[in-house]
């Protein structure tokens, strides 16, 4: 049986290879993880929406890793926060456009960071421009996270409270219709959302950190290959609310 396309949206790299160049690239773990799973990662970078279109058209699932934060500028925030560290203007066009695409014929998305507060604002959702720190250190350190009873997310990786590595200081602050919370910390932050009909999960840690090791952080990376196994990559139409421009 083939392996389904995984289309996993690049980062953007000042600096790659020898001699040292720009270059877009995908960490190790996040494809390790995707192959574990028995998914074929490939690495996109969409330089217009019509090739983000073109892209979902022939994937089964979607993954938006990590990275800098997201410029909130396009979406109605007027300024930069000092503590905001922005890829180029490219990077975050990738990933925007990925996100859209995809939600626009409901494939199955996992997103990852800064991925989901990509997708969050793709959707209409809002983001806290910078979450301070106050019981929960999220910079650069493992916390845990509760996850909501009766989730998809709680299906896939387990009740109560888990642990994942964290690096942020964006965070989502709005969810838009058809997302809901699936996990938290006690200062309030969203850890993790999901689509009601259940084909994308979104978490603010990162699972690929240890999913070589750690079962259930494995798992989200399994769910992604069993969602993308059950998408027809030739049947998909766009879904009501949605929009594959603009």
């Amino acid at each position: 049986m083939p392996r389904p396309v995984v289309l996993v949206a690049a980062r953007w790299a000042d600096t790659i290879g020898s001699p040292d160049r720009p270059g877009v690239y995908a960490t190790r773990t996040v494809v390790d993880a995707v192959v574990r799973a028995g998914g074929e990662p490939v690495l996109v970078w969409p330089d217009s929406q019509e090739r983000a279109e073109a892209l979902v058209a022939i994937a089964d699932a979607v993954l938006l890793q990590g990275g800098n934060d997201l410029d909130l500028r396009p979406f109605g925030v007027p300024d930069v926060h000092p503590r905001e560290t922005h890829s180029p203007p490219e990077q975050d066009a990738a990933d925007v456009s990925i996100a859209r695409a995809a939600a626009a014929v409901g494939l199955p998305i996992l997103a990852i960071c800064r991925g989901m507060q990509v997708l969050n604002v793709v959707l209409g959702g809002t983001i806290h421009q910078h979450f301070d720190e106050t019981t929960v250190p999220h910079a650069n350190n493992a916390h845990d996270v509760d996850v909501a009873p009766g989730t998809v997310l709680e299906q896939v990786m387990g009740a109560g409270s888990l642990s994942g590595w964290s690096n942020h200081h964006q965070a989502c602050n709005g969810l838009p219709t058809g997302l809901l919370v699936s996990a938290t910390t006690p200062d309030g932050c969203i850890e993790a959302f999901e689509s009601v009909d259940g084909k994308t999960i979104a978490v603010q840690w990162h699972p690929e950190v240890d999913a070589a090791t750690v079962p259930h952080q494995q798992a989200l990376f399994d769910w992604l290959v069993t969602a993308a196994r059950a998408t027809s990559s030739e049947s998909r139409t766009p879904q009501p609310g949605t929009s594959q421009s603009g």
